[in-house]
């Protein structure tokens, strides 16, 4: 028998993962502040993956864009997802919380605090 996800019921605070991919981290420099709205979107039906996507400036008026900047660990993915409805594609939302990203360098470092949305 598995042990059971720890029980999620206030803020979690996370660094993610996959943002030193250059492209990544360059979104990350370009559009990523603290205080910036991110997507916690699971990456297929059957995935237990969760990848961050980070709400950006948008090119035409009345449209959001989103773009990928990383993923959520493990562990906090298996928090996660017991909450979530098994058909959201969305898992959750969160803020970004902090912002590492160094020009002239393809690394960027992201610590973003998560409100986890449960099934109602």
């Amino acid at each position: 028998m598995e042990p059971a996800a720890p029980a999620v019921d206030a803020s979690i605070f996370t660094l993610l993962g996959g943002t030193t991919i250059p492209d990544r981290a360059a979104i990350v420099r370009a559009e990523c502040r603290e205080g910036s709205r991110v997507e916690l979107r699971r990456r297929d039906a059957s995935s237990s993956h969760i990848d961050v996507w980070l709400e950006c400036r948008p090119r035409l008026p009345l449209m959001r864009a989103w773009k990928m900047i990383g993923h959520v660990p493990e562990g906090t993915a298996a928090a996660l997802l017991p909450l979530a409805d098994e058909r959201s594609t969305v898992i959750a939302h969160g803020t970004v919380r902090t912002v590492y990203a160094p020009t002239g360098r393809n690394e960027a470092v992201v610590t973003v605090e998560i409100r986890p949305q449960t099934q109602g």
